[in-house]
């Protein structure tokens, strides 16, 4: 199958570069476990998946008008048969589960080949009910699914994602279907997984149950950072690696196709989450729930539920609240947020929930203290829509550098704390390539 062959090349590219060069002696990275796993996220994959096969909205398409109806309420002991796909082959297969616990929003399934300790279910049901399902509903939206029953159906079993290929081994910590025939609420778990990664998990698949429940079209940079943002909310899991990552690649695009955040691999696919996550929680922190306003807390549920999607659907949940700004106006203020929070700045000029502790990479430096009227010219530079370049200045007085570029794109300057001029160079909805010039005292840019 050439869909399967080739979602195999993109994992095991996404782990090389993850991990950089591997060898049979070498170190696990940083991020995994003692036995050398990598947990990553399986939602995107699963989507792309049903791509290749053309029946990404194959549920949404057959529905009928009403959801379906669970007849049975399961109890522990009793048994089940699920359907998983393989993430190697693209198949799906049959999964036989009994249920281990019920809860109050919740049956917790495992595989009848895996074991997995009594304490271990009784932490999952009992954190799933006090803390994830109340946090997550609470903040996206309370309408969920295809079916009747109020819990939430937990698989735990041996997702098939190893290739076997290397000493560090890419394991799926989880996943959410939405076209799965089990047509059931449902939310896949790697039986493996331990303690914070499957609570994380747990968190950041059941937001993608809501949103793909209420806006199953939305695309995945906006679905992707509601998720870590739940990851957020309820465990303070600030995915510090993917954070770092979008930091040493500030030109990573935030509002990013579908088909390029399924083919980017590596850093850049952990840049694309650390976009997303850092965008959700500037909306939460200076527009929604985190803002301090009681009249904001509805926010990104009512952003969840809005069927525009992307950007548009950021700039009608903006108007819903009465805000003037467009989402083109929030842009310009994170971006610049992404640099001042390096400095202890606070919304709207950085966060209150996360500490970014380095500036974005710097794409070019000059020193212009050597002659007044010095101008300066930088190599020309690409930049791709919705994404930001960041350009240091020494001078004699930071606050008079004056700048420009030859394609217009949308420019700030802020001085940072150790005296240098910073320009932020965005294209916003542009795209291409410029020349940034900058020139101190009596020197003029060069249109």
């Amino acid at each position: 199958m050439i869909g399967a062959r080739n979602l195999a090349l993109a994992i095991c590219i996404l782990v090389l570069c993850a991990i950089g060069t591997v060898s049979g002696s070498g170190p696990a990275p940083a991020d995994a476990e003692p036995d050398g796993r990598v947990w990553i996220d399986g939602t995107p994959l699963i989507r792309a998946i049903h791509e290749d096969r053309g029946d990404l909205y194959r549920h949404i398409d057959s529905d009928t008008g009403g959801k379906e109806h669970v007849a049975d309420t399961y109890m522990p002991g009793d048994a089940r048969t699920f359907i998983a796909t393989d993430f190697v082959t693209e198949e799906d297969y049959t999964v036989n589960a009994t249920c281990r616990a019920t809860g109050d929003y919740c049956y917790v399934f495992v595989d009848e080949n895996e074991t997995v300790a009594e304490g271990e279910i009784r932490d999952l049901v009992e954190t799933f009910d006090r803390v994830i399902y109340p946090t997550v509903t609470g903040t996206f939206g309370t309408e969920i699914g295809v079916d009747r029953d109020r819990r939430i159906f937990i698989l735990l079993f041996d997702i098939r994602d190893s290739l076997h290929d290397s000493a560090t081994e890419l394991s799926i910590a989880g996943y959410f279907d939405g076209s799965t025939s089990n047509k059931i609420d449902m939310i896949f778990l790697d039986a493996d997984a331990r303690g914070s990664e499957v609570r994380s998990t747990l968190a950041h698949e059941l937001q993608h149950l809501v949103h793909h429940s209420r806006d199953p079209h939305e695309k995945t940079w906006v679905n992707e950072g509601c998720s870590g943002y739940a990851e957020f909310l309820c465990f303070s899991t600030e995915n510090r690696a993917k954070v770092r990552a979008f930091n040493r690649h500030p030109d990573t695009p935030l509002a990013v196709a579908d088909g390029r955040w399924a083919r980017s691999e590596g850093e850049i696919n952990q840049a694309h989450y650390g976009a997303s996550l850092l965008w959700t929680l500037y909306l939460a922190e200076n527009y929604g729930d985190r803002s301090g306003d009681a009249q904001r807390q509805g926010f990104l549920a009512d952003l969840v539920a809005e069927n525009r999607t992307g950007l548009a659907g950021v700039d009608a949940t903006l108007a819903l609240h009465g805000f003037n700004e467009s989402s083109e106006d929030v842009f310009k203020r994170w971006v610049v947020a992404n640099y001042l929070d390096a400095e202890g700045g606070k919304p709207p000029l950085g966060y209150d929930g996360i500490e970014i502790t380095r500036y974005p990479e710097v794409t070019g430096r000059v020193d212009l203290t050597r002659g007044t009227g010095a101008v300066h010219s930088f190599p020309a530079a690409e930049l791709p829509p919705w994404s930001a370049a960041y350009y240091e200045v020494k001078a004699d007085d930071p606050a008079a550098v004056s700048f420009a570029n030859d394609q217009g794109f949308w420019m700030e300057r802020v001085v940072n704390r150790n005296g240098k001029a910073v320009i932020v160079v965005s294209p916003l909805a542009d795209r291409g390539a410029f020349v940034l010039t900058v020139a101190e005292g009596n020197g003029t840019p060069a249109d």
